[in-house]
């Protein structure tokens, strides 16, 4: 059977970017809803997945939200789904968003589906996500467990319509060129302006929640790449003198740290050193890897 919606929006104005998207999702999660009972009402929001340790493509936070009521307060989960995920196209959002339904029915049904602050995913939650469509690893991996979930062929069709409206929404993404790597797949580069990830952060786990993410110590996943470091600007000169060192042996006695401008501005053409003479022993200073 095929699920069908109709309340996916539709392609776009140019305004109200922010609530398409989470009338989008929303949608689709009424979708998973209405053929696992056991999935629970969400908060949902979207932003940047991208955090230091790698990309989060959705997450579930248990009790994240107080919801007002007629008779009292409650709380309520949170479903995050990354900017980046919505570039990847919507079988691959359904995809995330059952993994996220898995965590939902757990919460539901009082199962710890999680340990390690909701990392490390164990049997229980695999057996959730094959209960909604979706076929667990062989093996799992050390640090995430039985995580990386793919939707069956099956699943793919009984949410086609789904999938296609959220296709069809176009909605708003984040393009990031090493989330489409990972993925293999999604959607182009804009053609006008830019933005960079430097310095922002998205959610993190805490007890009880679970998420769908790559990060740097997963078995196959997501390994970000470490800034270079910059070159130093300053570096170790010395002179003739010595003074007798630990083992007896001579060593530097003058030992000064000089940078890279002050260096060249003493030096002639054609010479080795930085122009500067020790008033002591008379030689010229040298770097001190010159000296070995």
């Amino acid at each position: 059977m095929t699920i069908t919606t109709a309340t996916i929006p539709a392609q776009p104005t140019d305004r109200e970017h922010g609530s398409r998207i989470i009338a989008a999702l929303e949608a689709a999660w009424a979708a998973i809803q209405a053929q696992h009972p056991d999935v629970p009402n969400v908060v949902m929001i979207t932003g940047m997945g991208r955090t230091k340790g790698g990309i989060t493509w959705g997450h579930f936070g248990a009790d994240f939200w107080t919801v007002e009521g007629e008779a009292a307060r409650k709380r309520t989960p949170e479903l995050f789904a990354g900017g980046e995920l919505l570039s990847l196209g919507g079988e691959r959002t359904v995809e995330t968003l059952l993994h996220e339904a898995a965590h939902g029915m757990a919460y539901t049904r009082r199962i710890k589906d999680t340990s390690s602050s909701g990392r490390y995913h164990n049997r229980r939650f695999a057996g959730l996500a094959t209960e909604l469509g979706l076929t667990p690893p062989a093996e799992p991996c050390t640090v995430r467990g039985l995580s990386k979930c793919t939707i069956t062929p099956a699943t793919i069709e009984q949410y086609a319509d789904v999938i296609k409206a959220l296709d069809e929404a176009r909605l708003p993404y984040i393009y990031d060129p090493q989330a489409i790597a990972i993925a293999g797949a999604g959607r182009p580069a804009p053609t006008a302006g830019g933005g960079g990830t430097e310095g922002k952060s998205g959610p993190t786990g805490t007890p009880g929640t679970g998420g769908e993410g790559d990060d740097e110590n997963g078995e196959g996943e997501y390994v970000p790449t470490r800034p270079k470091k910059r070159p130093p600007t300053r570096f170790l000169v010395i002179c003739g003198c010595t003074k007798p060192g630990k083992d007896g042996s001579p060593e530097a006695a003058r030992r000064i740290q000089i940078s890279s401008a002050v260096w060249e501005f003493g030096r002639e053409d054609g010479d080795e050193d930085g122009g500067l003479n020790c008033g002591r022993c008379g030689q010229a200073f040298r770097k001190a890897a010159d000296q070995d």
